[in-house]
């Protein structure tokens, strides 16, 4: 049975049982009621709108990340980016140079871009930077029925300005009168310097979606339809693409973006309720004329003459169930709404009604499982990246492990002729083949590290300890090889013993780091000093150097996975930028937090502070009293490796 039929039935009944002399007084109460309760399904409605549109949003954008890294895999694996200015090419009203990823060339050929569309099913487009402009030199973007070629995004665009500046970008764009969800990456050459920009982006509003909004009725004439800020209606049964933004009521809706509005279009007098979606710049409205539900009230008034007190009570009683039935669905439809609103992909509405509630039931469902398809590509995605780098990381150790044994069967043949005249050389020859085997040995051993924690396969191994002594031990672990490098590292400690609950292995592991990084950026003759303080209930550990410091414009990168700090400041070292990143991570592991200080040419001061905690099932408390750190020298080397003498 439809909602309409609903309401006929309730006002039949209230006319049938209806008396004169309270007549002017109920037919005002039903009329306020039946007035409330659409104004109540309309704002739900349209609250149920929202959420969905919220719901396609989030997904649409992990998707559109998703799908613009295998994009930009997809060029990488093809080679350097790079223009070619010695040869031009005819690009509709201009002429180009040419485009090219390694030796695949980008610009008219639809090779590459077609393959990213096969493999993402995203609209993409690459473009070319000249003249001030970004120029479509490839796309799977129709315009007038031909691909849009040549076609540009000018200077004063916001894309534009986040590509030059060597920013991504994320947002709505809307070609040819069809808004897309949107996200663009600068493309780089081998100076690293913007070349052009890769974009991809996916229809906001499907077909479905608007053929089930289309379908949504409210009472006889009722409807619902979007528009954008300059009053285009977006989605509509009949006036779909009008401009209605400088009739009055528009303005309202668009100035106050929420909220109930009464208003008069073409002589119809109109009750709506409205929301602004901000991401997409929705306005959604629905809508019921004042006619359809006057005409029901001014019956009741005329009927309810003719009704008693007795008969208007159960009238009553049956309105108040009849209004249940209509609002229970709604909710219950709404309820769903918000558990998928808070990730819960799995939920389903099973309203089996015939009416247009039903029809929005079902709308739901086949949204959730559009949308717990699109996640489980994106999970898909995800589980294949960390498995190619866990294996490609396996891979590379096993020839890394056969390299660093030969090395050291050299280093055994060489000592056993130590009167060679060329022992000296072969000897640094061995070194140089060790260190550079620790060093690919450090970078395999990140990339793992990165992976467990994107995955969330990374735990750690809490104990009860002292970790003082704990500290203490790394760094006098690190005093020779320190002072090779002629520098000097000195341990300080305002407290002798303090027992909590931490990884042992991992401490070691971003105290290296923090201390291979002090030695890596300081001059011969500089100090390195390692200090904790006991500050009750959590504790400060120091590591400082007076090397050459950080810019202050530089300090919010440090942390950032493979971001290097100005090349002047490692010109004489190697790294990959995955270190700190993972030392912040394993410092959050450990419910702790990293800041670091520092002024340039200065020095530098990085501060870890981490909660005083115990474990009740630690397996040490019986730990040896003269327990001390012996940190592995092979953890020393590995760890200092991109240093260099």
């Amino acid at each position: 049975m439809s909602i309409k039929s609903k309401l006929i039935i309730s006002y039949l009944i209230l006319i049938l049982f209806s008396v004169t002399f309270l007549g002017y007084l109920i037919g005002k109460k039903t009329k306020d009621a039946v007035f409330n309760e659409v104004k109540e399904k309309n704002q739900r409605i349209t609250e149920l709108i929202n959420t969905t549109t919220s719901i396609r949003n989030n997904l649409l954008a992990d998707k559109n990340y998703s799908d613009l890294n295998s994009a930009e895999t997809l060029l990488n694996n093809l080679g350097d980016l790079n223009v070619d200015d010695t040869q031009t090419i005819k690009v509709e009203n201009y002429d180009l140079p040419i485009l090219y990823a390694g030796k695949q060339r980008l610009s008219l050929d639809p090779t590459v871009i077609d393959n990213i569309k096969s493999s993402t099913g995203a609209i993409a487009s690459i473009y070319l930077l000249n003249d001030n402009k970004l120029i479509r030199v490839s796309t799977t973007l129709i315009k007038d029925n031909k691909k849009a070629i040549g076609t540009y995004l000018s200077s004063d665009s916001d894309i534009y300005n986040k590509i030059i500046n060597n920013e991504d970008y994320s947002g709505r764009v809307t070609f040819e009168g069809e808004s897309y969800m949107s996200k663009f990456k600068p493309l780089l050459d081998k100076n690293n310097k913007v070349i052009g920009a890769l974009g991809l982006g996916n229809k906001m509003l499907n077909d479905y979606l608007e053929q089930t909004l289309n379908d949504i009725k409210i009472g006889k004439t009722g409807y619902v339809y979007i528009m954008d800020s300059t009053g285009t209606e977006l989605v509509h049964p009949k006036n779909k693409g009008q401009n209605i933004g400088e009739l009055d009521f528009a303005k309202e809706i668009i100035s106050n973006k929420n909220g109930t509005i009464e208003y008069t279009h073409k002589g119809i007098h109109k009750l709506a309720y409205y929301n602004y979606f901000e991401p997409w710049d929705w306005y959604i409205v629905t809508t019921a004329n004042y006619d359809d539900l006057k005409s029901s009230s001014i019956s009741i008034l005329y009927t309810i003459l003719f009704s008693g007190l007795i008969i208007i009570l159960l009238g009553t009683f049956i309105a108040l169930f009849m209004a249940k039935s209509l609002v229970n669905p709604i909710n219950k439809l709404k309820s769903c709404m918000e558990i998928a609103g808070r990730g819960d992909l799995t939920i389903r509405s099973d309203i089996n009604s015939m009416d247009e509630i039903g029809i929005l039931s079902n709308s739901f469902n086949n949204m959730m499982d559009e949308n717990k398809r699109l996640l489980d590509d994106i999970l898909n995605y995800d589980r294949l990246k960390t498995e190619f780098i866990a294996n490609m990381s396996h891979e590379l150790k096993t020839p890394l492990n056969i390299i660093f044994s030969t090395a050291q069967l050299f280093s055994l043949y060489i000592n056993k002729y130590e009167n060679s005249d060329n022992v000296d050389k072969l000897n640094k020859y061995t070194n140089s083949i060790k260190q550079n085997c620790y060093r690919l040995l450090r970078l395999v051993n990140n990339l793992i590290d990165i992976t467990k924690l994107e995955s969330g396969f990374m735990e750690l191994n809490f104990k009860n300890q002292n970790i003082i002594e704990v500290i203490e031990g790394i760094t006098l672990s690190t005093v020779d090889y320190i002072k090779s490098m002629s520098r000097t590292i000195i341990f300080d400690t305002d407290i002798e013993e303090k027992i909590m609950a931490f990884d042992e292995e991992n401490i070691e592991r971003i105290l290296l780091n923090l201390i291979s990084n002090a030695t890596k950026f300081t001059k011969p003759g500089a100090t390195i000093e390692v200090s904790v303080y006991d500050k009750n209930d959590h504790v400060i550990i120091s590591v400082k150097d007076n090397g050459r410091g950080i810019p202050e414009d530089k300090l919010q990168q440090i942390f950032q996975r493979f971001k290097q700090v100005d090349p002047l400041l490692s010109r004489n070292h190697e790294g990959s930028g995955i270190g700190l990143s993972i030392v912040k991570s394993l410092v959050e592991m450990h419910d702790g937090k990293i800041d670091v200080k520092s002024k340039y040419n200065e020095g530098t001061e990085f501060i870890i502070s981490l909660p005083v905690k115990i474990v009740s099932n630690s397996n040490n408390e019986d730990s040896k009293k003269d327990f001390t750190i012996q940190t592995n020298v092979e953890k020393i080397q590995i760890e200092f490796s991109d240093i260099y003498n």
